[in-house]
């Protein structure tokens, strides 16, 4: 009896290393199936769709658009009954593709009615916010003040403007491809 007592305290040979194989193959299924988890995940974060929107991650890129779009925006949206010539020669240096179609349509009845009534219009930007940004195209919301000014009526009016524009990069240079006056 003793001898059996003696067997029972003792370690069966290579039991306590195949314990420790077999805990170590179990710890690394549990690692493999968490790795492969985890890459999932961050899959699915870098592929959103907001992952590729550089106004969300590109600060000085962000920023780029936002002030040559707030320049543009006040150049071709600004003119003087004295010299419509001059806003619509600037506003063509930033507009391209259909934005130059469109303004082209606005612009007809600034050239038939501004002289008449000695129109001063400026436009002002006073907010603006980069909705998306992908490569070279952007498309921003532009909040503006407008002051128009009848010098034929001593008249000055004021109203406030909101539309968006998409605008792409050309050589460098941000110009506004396409003006949404959100009114469809």
């Amino acid at each position: 009896m003793a001898a059996a007592i003696s067997t029972l305290g003792r370690a069966v040979p290579g039991s306590g290393r195949s314990r420790t194989v077999v805990f170590l193959g179990a710890l690394a299924v549990v690692f493999g199936a968490a790795a492969a988890w985890l890459h999932g995940q961050a899959a699915e974060l870098t592929g959103a769709a907001s992952a590729r929107n550089g106004a969300l991650s590109d600060n000085g890129r962000t920023a780029e658009v936002k002030g040559q779009i707030t320049t543009a925006v006040n150049t071709a949206f600004s003119y003087n009954y004295a010299d419509v010539a001059k806003t619509e020669k600037a506003a063509q240096e930033v507009l391209t593709g259909k934005a130059v179609q469109q303004y082209n349509q606005l612009f007809a009845l600034v050239r038939r009615q501004a002289p008449g009534q000695k129109q001063v219009l400026t436009t002002t930007v006073t907010e603006s916010a980069v909705k998306s940004l992908s490569g070279d195209n952007a498309r921003l919301l532009i909040f503006a003040d407008q002051r128009n000014t009848r010098t034929d009526k001593n008249q000055t009016s004021y109203s406030a403007a909101a539309f968006a524009v998409n605008a792409v990069n050309v050589n460098g240079r941000w110009k506004i491809s396409d003006i949404d006056t959100m009114a469809r």
